[in-house]
Formats: C-alpha cells, structure tokens, sequence
C-alpha cells in the first residue's frame, strides 16, 4: 500500500510555491498560538541563543520561524520533485557561486548547508551543476526510501553516515569534487563542544577533520527563502581558513562560529525547534524538558 505521506507530497508538488508558502505560513502562525511541545523548544532556544534581547523580540521572532516552518513543510514535496527545469525556476538567484568554479578548479570543496532555509533545493542546485557526495542518515521505510531516491536522481551520490560515508567523501574529494555535510547537527558519536551563541554546544567535527586531511576550503551554503513565493536564493560563503587547522578542536569552532553569524542574518529562517543544545558537557544539568511517554 502507498505511502499517504508520498501521495501528499506529490499532490503538494502540483501547487505554485507562492499557495504553498501561504498555506504553510498560515499554518505555522496557528502553531505559534498554541501550547505545543514545538512551540516550547523554539522558547527555549531562542531564550539560550539570544538571552539579550526581550521577550516581546523573541515571541515576534518564534511566529516568524513557526511560519517558515510551514513553509518548508509543503515546499519539501515540490522541491523533492523538482526536475532540472523545476529547480531552474525555483533558484531566482545565487550569490558568491564563484567560490564553488574556483574550489573545483583547485582540487575540490567541502560545502556546508546548515538547518536555515531550504537546505534541501541546495543540494538539488548542486547536484545539476557539480558532481556531489553528500553523507546521509537512512531512517528506513517507503518515504526515506522515496526521499532518498529524490534526492539522487539529479546526480547527487548519498552515501550512509559511517566509516563508508566517509571514504566516500574523501574520494570524492580526491577527484576535485565536492563533499557535503550538515553543520550544525549534534551527533551520537564524533563530536566536540565548542561555543555557539555562547553555550558549550556537541558539535560534529568531521567537517574540520576532513578539511584538514583534504586541504580543500569550506563553503557554506545556504538557500533563502524569498517573500511571497517567489523561489530561493542561494548563497555561497567562504568559512575561514583556520576551518583546517591541523587541532580539529579549534576547526570546529571556527565552523560553528560561520554558522552562528549566518544564523543571525537570517533568524527568522532558522530550524529553531530542533534540539540543538540536547547534550551537555559532563555535569551540566538539561536544557530541554523530559519527553513524557505514555
């Protein structure tokens, strides 16, 4: 039996973006209003990341991003089946594309697409225009499996998130081509705490490692989100040199550090329900509340 959520997400598909963002702002503003789980995790984050500012700023900021997480909520089925021609028409402009001819002329690039925005027409925009391994988490099941061949059939290659993965990129980045990877993810293995908004965040460090082993700049990449519907522009930007210093420990920090300003000039665009500050160096108390199981 088909997937309801497969049917959905082709049905979304057929709609013109400007109706689907409207919807989903709609939605996501209703969201906003009501005493969810959701809305208490963007509370929390948006109180650790910008303790400064007052709440009134805060909750105007909270019914921004529930908004923007309507949106990419019915903008994923149409992005995901987009064809080249779709995702053309989707991707109104880029800025600073030229890091990513130059990269590749020299020996290949890491690109680094954090939660904000359409992360996923990034990868759809790349895999036309450059050959692209990109490392990814299977979570099994008839959707995964339809978004997973999504994904790759403009050319991208996905590889799973293990010691595979990882010779994968590092192939692909031997051939002079490009490796991408999530940022700003807290991973179950493999990461360090370095400072971001100000709190010690588990951070994941494979990015600086393979930076440092491959000698290949870092870009990030970042695809916003335009008023009314009207597509996408994608953003290219080089994180700092120091991203490969041979201490992965002080790499890390200098990507967190690129990610956190981005954050910051697009903060409405942020994926702030996501438990970003979940683990704490040893003897710190939780950030978050205790799930309640039933």
């Amino acid at each position: 039996m088909p997937d309801f959520r497969i049917w959905l997400l082709r049905t979304f598909a057929l709609l013109p973006l400007p109706l689907l963002h409207m919807v989903g702002a709609a939605l996501g503003m209703a969201l906003s209003l009501l005493p969810l789980r959701l809305r208490t995790m963007v509370d929390i984050n948006l109180a650790l990341c910008f303790p400064d500012q007052s709440p009134a700023w805060r909750r105007r900021l909270r019914r921004k991003a529930l908004a923007h997480l309507g949106r990419l909520i019915f903008e994923s089925g149409k992005v995901w089946h987009a064809d080249r021609r779709g995702v053309a028409a989707l991707v109104r402009e880029t800025r600073g594309e030229a890091l990513i001819g130059e990269a590749l002329s020299k020996g290949g690039a890491i690109v680094a697409t954090p939660h904000l925005g359409c992360w996923e027409i990034v990868g759809n925009y790349l895999s036309i225009h450059y050959p692209l391994t990109v490392l990814y988490r299977p979570q099994g099941g008839a959707l995964d499996r339809w978004i997973r061949e999504r994904r790759q059939r403009l050319g991208a290659r996905l590889e799973p998130a293990d010691q595979s993965g990882v010779r994968a990129l590092m192939a692909a980045l031997r051939r002079k081509e490009l490796a991408g990877l999530l940022p700003d993810q807290d991973p179950k293995y493999g990461g360090v705490f370095v400072t971001h908004f100000g709190r010690a965040t588990h951070t994941p460090v494979l990015l600086a490692r393979l930076a440092h082993k491959a000698k290949v700049p870092v870009i990030l990449c970042f695809a916003e989100r335009l008023a009314w519907g009207q597509g996408y522009r994608i953003h290219f930007e080089r994180v700092p040199e120091e991203v490969a210093d041979p201490d992965s420990q002080v790499g890390t920090q200098v990507l967190s550090d690129a990610v956190e300003a981005l954050i910051k000039r697009y903060p409405e665009q942020y994926f702030w329900n996501y438990r970003r500050f979940r683990r704490r160096p040893p003897g710190e108390p939780p950030l978050y509340p205790r799930r309640r199981h039933h």
